[in-house]
């Protein structure tokens, strides 16, 4: 079988978007964390007690926990991933030849697919064909 996919133009930006913003944001907290985790005999269980209480203070009048930058990085990147994800239609087209047969002439011919309406090759006939068999 013959597999087509197809993919929503909007759909991938969204979710490039989600996924880069998520990126950019768990970038951040560890760039901020790291230096003072580093100096640490146990640098991951440092780094984690300096992500619980440390705070990244973005203007002078808001603060905010890296926890929460933690949390909303990876919300959006889980759901740029997901985005990315339904934003694909997959598409399956057997490969298999149908046999059509002309109602008027009884003659037979091989296609790919069934058509609706077609012209019959020995009659010359715009003719909706029926199917004689399946899977030659």
């Amino acid at each position: 079988m013959q597999r087509i996919i197809r993919t929503k133009r909007s759909g991938q930006i969204l979710g490039s978007m989600f996924c880069l913003l998520g990126f950019i944001v768990l970038v951040a907290v560890f760039w901020k964390a790291w230096p003072n985790a580093s100096v640490s005999s146990n640098p991951f269980s440092a780094l984690w007690s300096q992500i619980l209480s440390e705070q990244l203070s973005l203007a002078s009048w808001v603060a905010v926990k890296l926890i929460y930058l933690v949390i909303m990085g990876t919300v959006f990147l889980v759901l740029g991933v997901a985005v990315l994800a339904l934003s694909r239609q997959i598409f399956y087209l057997s490969g298999s030849a149908v046999s059509l047969q002309c109602p008027y002439c009884k003659n037979s011919w091989k296609a790919r697919r069934a058509m609706g309406w077609a012209e019959c090759p020995y009659c010359r006939k715009f003719i909706q064909p029926l199917t004689a068999k399946k899977g030659m």
